[in-house]
């Protein structure tokens, strides 16, 4: 007990700047704080007042005002002034809650023992630069070593890769085998022994090719690949009776929708052509049912009581859904990873503005 309350007096007595006199980690303690705090608006995308925080060395080149930290001299660093600031309209960062005190310790500490970091430390790669934003180019087919092996341009690109690795195929699959793939893969289901037997016997050399065919016009394989689209953008069945004839929530007549996507994959529609009847098939042909049933994507995000909320979720999921990247950040700012401004966001949404949704039952001719 006595040893208890003899530790419990050192700690109380111990001084508060004792944790300040460790000595702070850059990798561990301060770039995660930069990164989370500092990196939106002064980093790779973004350099406000022409300052990047992403490095210790730019940091200490500083911007239009000129150093952002002086090693060894905290009270002369902008950066520790201006975390601490206590006018909320200079005080950074602007936007969230101020830094911790713990944070700003752990900032001032580092730039009291001398802002040390790794000499070879590299700035983020700016997001722009990022492959799935390039355009895309179609690359030269590589020589293949086993020229036998390679069928079609896909297997050139694996002959390469097998070389590069150091690799060999493996031997052809059985014809069982080949066909029963093929099947699953194409309409979700296996061979019945009949075809089996049908493929297994025929000899021509074209037998894979025609049975492709005969599966990419089976009603099957839109059924089957449809599904896979339907989970990305967003379909669901109405979930139950409901008293009003409304579309929010998947309800009653969703399912024209569902039939669009199958039917346009077993016409072969193009994608580009999908995705514009999607969005704009009222515009496009406004007295085609066909076309119309296609803006069941806009009708899935309806939301009955507050306009903003659904568009808010038309962007999203539309930029999900067709772009492979989320934008509902840039409702508010500046998007922080991606290379989209706010201003490009509410450009997005002003093709959306004009749209509405009928919910008044129409009669019989």
């Amino acid at each position: 007990m006595i040893r208890f309350f003899v530790l419990t007096s050192l700690l109380l007595l111990s001084p508060l700047g004792a944790a300040a006199e460790e000595p702070v980690d850059y990798a561990r303690d301060v770039k995660p704080i930069l990164t989370r705090r500092c990196y939106a608006c002064h980093g790779a995308l973004a350099q406000e007042s022409d300052l990047r925080l992403d490095t210790a060395a730019a940091a200490r080149e500083g911007g239009e005002s000129g150093p952002a930290i002086v090693a060894g001299s905290p009270d002369d660093s902008p950066l520790i002034e201006r975390i601490t600031e206590e006018d909320e309209s200079v005080r950074m960062p602007p936007e969230g809650e101020p830094l911790t005190a713990e944070e700003i310790s752990l900032l001032t500490a580092w730039v009291e023992q001398g802002a040390q970091a790794p000499a070879n430390e590299q700035p983020p790669q700016d997001p722009r630069s990022h492959w799935s934003y390039q355009t895309p180019r179609r690359p030269a087919l590589p020589v293949a070593a086993n020229a036998k092996w390679v069928r079609n341009p896909v297997d050139a690109f694996i002959a390469a890769k097998h070389r590069e690795l150091g690799l060999s195929p493996r031997p052809a699959a059985k014809k069982s085998t080949l066909l029963r793939r093929v099947y699953l893969d194409l309409i979700g289901l296996p061979p019945t022994p009949r075809q089996l037997a049908a493929f297994t016997h025929d000899t021509s050399p074209d037998a894979y090719e025609r049975v492709v065919d005969r599966l990419l016009e089976s009603p099957q394989y839109g059924e089957r690949w449809g599904r896979h689209w339907m989970d990305i953008w967003r379909y669901s069945d109405w979930y139950g009776n409901r008293g009003s004839g409304e579309i929010r929530y998947s309800q009653k007549h969703i399912w024209r929708w569902r039939d669009w996507i199958v039917a346009s994959l077993n016409a072969d529609k193009g994608y580009d052509r999908m995705l514009v009847e999607m969005l704009a098939g009222d515009e496009l042909a406004p007295g085609n049912p066909d076309v119309l049933r296609a803006t069941g994507f806009l009708g899935r995000n309806w939301y009955k009581f507050d306009r903003n909320v659904w568009l808010a979720e038309t962007i999203e999921k539309t930029s999900v859904g067709f772009l492979a990247v989320t934008m509902k950040c840039a409702r508010c700012h500046d998007h922080k990873f991606d290379p989209i401004s706010q201003h490009e966001y509410y450009q997005l949404r002003a093709f959306f503005e004009p749209h509405d949704v009928r919910v008044d039952e129409v009669g019989a001719a």
